[in-house]
């Protein structure tokens, strides 16, 4: 990952706090309990022993997760050097180790009885290779945590998705319409962050290989998500108007996902580790993973399933710039 990307610089739906209550509650039932608290209540009443964040970012996780007494103690790692200085120096007294690396060279050293993610299992290249390493450092009594963006790889969401979000944003009084894309150029995508949502959609079948899950709860985002990002400005002046803007966009975001209409965006997800791989696991680490990474390195960052998508979305960009 580039030393330049920073992932805190925009703004996203979560920002609202109509939209953490629609999380909360789709996470754990209570408008008003967070997933930290339930995994408190629920796994961690008696503090885990020994817990691993991973791609901790600026360090956040893993300090809530300290504060709410969930694990004694906490590793952590990620590839950017600038997060991990930042994480430290806001480590205070608490137990935290933070270390260097990357998905692709992780291996653990260490048996941990709580691992968590964040919104960084979507950067991962080698995804099934990752957490098959991952798998055996969590103990028979641990618990893997999840709470992820799952969605399509790349934000390319489908044709049908993009009409219906842009059905909504037509619907909307124009001061909370979005003038962003509603479905991000891959060009875009590639010089920004490659790693951005690369592997999304293989998430959760990718974890399913490795563990076994206890509890899921999607959390929607197939309609709001896109619409807020980075057009939160005139939603945070909670007027009538923008409070009935807000809930018109979760209602259909929670009526169309459960209608299937819209994939989750989100998830959030407990597991416990498998006794044995799925038995296609050894398929996706030994013959897909290096073939679509061979692939993506010879087509500067493009996997076989967006090339034709590329080309389409190039020849429509040169098209539209060509004069009359």
């Amino acid at each position: 990952m580039p030393e330049a990307v920073n992932h805190y610089q925009d703004r996203y739906w979560n920002d609202l706090s109509e939209v953490l209550a629609y999380l909360c509650r789709r996470a754990t039932g209570n408008p008003d309990v967070w997933w930290m608290d339930y995994l408190k209540q629920h796994y961690a009443q008696v503090p885990r022993k020994r817990a691993l964040v991973i791609g901790c970012g600026n360090g956040w996780v893993e300090r809530d997760l300290y504060d709410r007494g969930i694990a004694e103690h906490f590793d952590a790692f990620d590839v950017a050097e600038h997060y991990l200085e930042h994480a430290k120096s806001l480590r205070g007294e608490r137990s935290i180790r933070y270390f260097a690396s990357d998905f692709a060279s992780f291996v653990p050293t260490e048996r941990y009885d709580l691992i968590v993610n964040v919104a960084a299992l979507h950067h991962a290249r080698r995804l099934y290779g990752f957490l098959k390493r991952l798998a055996p450092a969590l103990t028979d009594e641990g618990i893997f945590v999840n709470w992820d963006y799952v969605g399509p790889s790349r934000n390319q969401y489908s044709r049908p998705q993009v009409r219906q979000m842009r059905e909504i944003n037509r619907r909307l009084p124009p001061r909370f319409r979005t003038p962003h894309p509603l479905r991000p150029a891959l060009k875009d995508m590639l010089t920004g962050d490659p790693t951005e949502a690369v592997h999304a959609a293989d998430i959760v079948h990718a974890v399913g290989c490795y563990f076994d899950f206890i509890a899921r709860r999607d959390l929607g985002g197939g309609i709001a998500y896109q619409l807020l990002w980075n057009n939160l400005v005139e939603f945070e002046k909670r007027d009538q108007d923008a409070r009935a803007a807000l809930a018109t966009l979760l209602r259909e975001d929670e009526e169309r996902t459960a209608r299937g209409d819209v994939p989750t965006l989100f998830s959030f997800f407990i597991c416990k580790r498998r006794h044995s791989p799925d038995r296609v696991a050894a398929w996706h680490t030994a013959i897909r993973e290096p073939l679509r990474e061979s692939f993506a390195a010879a087509t500067a960052g493009l996997y076989p399933r967006e090339l034709p998508a590329y080309l389409l979305q190039s020849v429509a960009a040169k098209v539209r710039r060509l004069p009359g």
